[in-house]
């Protein structure tokens, strides 16, 4: 896509998912509205993925995947957010859709690596997924207001240029989309108070995260230093629920989403410096 067709099938869609889903839905849409914002484009610029029972969920192609684990995670984090299932099953669904993404994602990997090899990616993959979505899910019931989903609009915009400089493709795009329609999110503020931010739109904007950055990259590329530094980024969220800022929930929140904005502004810096 250049740019005129990014802004006419990428970001005109994704503000409407977005405008349409959380400011006429309400907060609790903002996980499904997340998915749809990405998920739409992406078959605009890529075309259907498949169905998802035709997956090849051993070394399937790592795209129609993340595609489906976005839409579902949409699903399921809207189905938390909404309370139509007990807490534990959704718990149970969402932790699933994290240790599947790392998975489904690594398989060029997997293929071009020993068995040693891919398990360290798995392992590493892992970790980081899940403590950054434990991270973000922790930080939204803490501090359910603006904090999550600003610090990760800075963050998907710092994806979107590391991608743009480095690997160009529409993973970019997309990711520069998600990033545009989360920032719409915050600013249904102006007319929907209070701004909610449910556990289930931080699994959503989880996926899209570690999704979009990793997707298709090769060795090289994930241990670059800026792509390593935009990853882990939001775990400076973890901020939010520490202890010493018990009692200073807002004063946690805005110094987490400064030290997210000043580790995105590093990696760009390492990467135009490079």
């Amino acid at each position: 896509m250049d740019v005129l067709l990014w802004v006419l099938f990428g970001l005109l869609p994704a503000i409407a998912a977005m405008l349409f889903g959380v400011g006429v839905g309400g907060p609790r849409w903002l996980a499904l509205a997340l998915a749809v914002a990405i998920c739409v484009p992406s078959c605009m610029a890529d075309g259907w993925p498949g169905w998802v029972w035709d997956l090849d969920l051993m070394y399937g192609e790592p795209r129609s995947a993340l595609w489906w684990t976005l839409l579902i995670g949409g699903l399921i984090g809207t189905v938390f957010d909404s309370r139509l299932l007990p807490r534990g099953l959704n718990v149970v669904l969402e932790a699933g859709l994290v240790l599947m993404l790392p998975w489904l994602l690594s398989a060029p990997l997997r293929q071009a690596s020993s068995f040693e090899g891919g398990l360290l990616y798995l392992a590493v993959g892992w970790f980081l997924i899940l403590v950054l979505w434990l991270g973000l899910r922790r930080s939204a019931m803490a501090q359910p207001g603006l904090s999550v989903p600003l610090a990760m609009t800075i963050a998907l915009g710092v994806d979107a240029w590391l991608l743009r400089e480095n690997t160009g493709g529409p993973d970019w795009q997309l990711a520069g989309v998600a990033s545009v329609a989360l920032g719409f999110a915050v600013i249904t503020t102006i007319w929907r108070r209070p701004f909610v931010c449910g556990s289930g739109a931080a699994l959503t904007i989880t996926l899209a995260h570690t999704g979009l950055l990793i997707c298709g990259r090769s060795e090289r590329e994930l241990l670059q230093l800026p792509f390593v530094l935009a990853w882990i980024a939001p775990l400076a969220m973890w901020l939010v629920v520490a202890p010493c800022v018990a009692r200073q929930r807002q004063l946690g929140a805005f110094v987490a989403v400064l030290l997210v904005a000043t580790c995105g502004g590093f990696a760009i810096w390492l990467s135009a410096s490079a």
